[in-house]
């Protein structure tokens, strides 16, 4: 019978299996979001059999090795967050000494807002492999569950902190097709709620909490949820937000904006800059480009 599995056995943890073979590389360790039995296993092996790793947390690390009944007594952990930019040199020297070194962060991917990032393109400049063993990330699995179109759909991170720019950011995205993802802290979940809802009365906002545990929860949100919103939505865990716009560029307009622009253009005399500023309103443009072709 003809087998689907590849011809060659192929291990990518320990350079010791092999004689005289020395790797030298990062591997990027996804891990569970929740759910520890949703572990692949090849990072599982990765823990099993690696030696050095650069944790986001490493006591959170060390927790899940112990929930997996993987002993770290002979290992070396040591942090690697968004302060430890000074470490990126120590972590290139211990690569080119031959040691193959993993990166974790404390669920997910280490690339998706988290402190990977840094030290990989260092990496890459130095001409270091980089391999990756995936897994379950928050995004798609929210993605999966919001029922929302899934293209294109654009990740955001975290939002900004400050009131006013996270309403800018809101509005902004009207401009852009697709399906938006974003992170969100159970202490401004309420708060972006209702500003989200300022800027898109008539949108449906998707709420993902808790993915993959035991307390794991979907809403789906419209502004006449307002009311009751701390009745509907339980502010505790960790929380994805998502929303989707069914408009091309140019056709989402806000017209109290467009209608400023064009009261200020009569009455203080027009000009080329402020009629781009009044199109590219409405076509959703940057306002230079839209200057740019009008000044031709």
């Amino acid at each position: 019978m003809k087998s689907d599995s590849p011809a060659v056995n192929f291990c990518p943890f320990r350079g010791d299996l092999f004689t005289g073979l020395i790797l030298s590389e990062l591997t990027l360790v996804t891990l569970p979001i929740g759910n520890t039995g949703d572990i692949t296993k090849r990072a599982l092996a990765a823990l099993e059999s690696g030696r050095t790793f650069y944790a986001e947390d490493t006591r959170v690390f060390k927790d899940l090795l112990n929930s997996l009944g993987i002993s770290f007594q002979d290992k070396f952990i040591d942090s690697f967050h968004d302060q430890s930019v000074g470490k990126i040199d120590v972590i290139v020297g211990k690569i080119k000494n031959g040691e193959s070194v993993y990166l974790v962060s404390d669920a997910g991917s280490p690339m998706v807002s988290d402190p990977a990032y840094p030290l990989l393109k260092r990496l890459l400049e130095e001409g270091i492999e980089i391999k990756t063993l995936p897994g379950v990330t928050a995004v798609i699995t929210a993605l999966e569950l919001s029922g929302l179109p899934p293209h294109p759909f654009h990740f955001w991170g975290f939002l900004a902190r400050a009131k006013g720019e996270k309403r800018d950011f809101f509005k902004g995205l009207n401009r852009v097709v697709g399906t938006h993802i974003f992170f969100e802290s159970p202490h401004r979940i309420f708060e972006t709620i209702e500003q989200f809802f300022e800027v898109n009365a008539d949108k449906t906002l998707v709420i993902a909490r808790e993915l993959t545990k035991t307390y794991e929860s979907v809403y789906r949100l419209s502004k006449s949820d307002l009311p009751n919103l701390k009745t509907i939505v339980v502010d505790k865990g960790e929380f994805v937000v998502l929303f989707h716009n069914e408009v091309e560029n140019g056709n989402s307009v806000n017209q109290d904006e467009v209608n400023d622009l064009i009261n200020d253009y009569l009455e203080n005399g027009g000009s080329t800059k402020k009629l781009a500023k009044i199109f590219s309103k409405v076509l959703g443009k940057d306002t230079k480009s839209v200057y740019d072709q009008l000044s031709r």
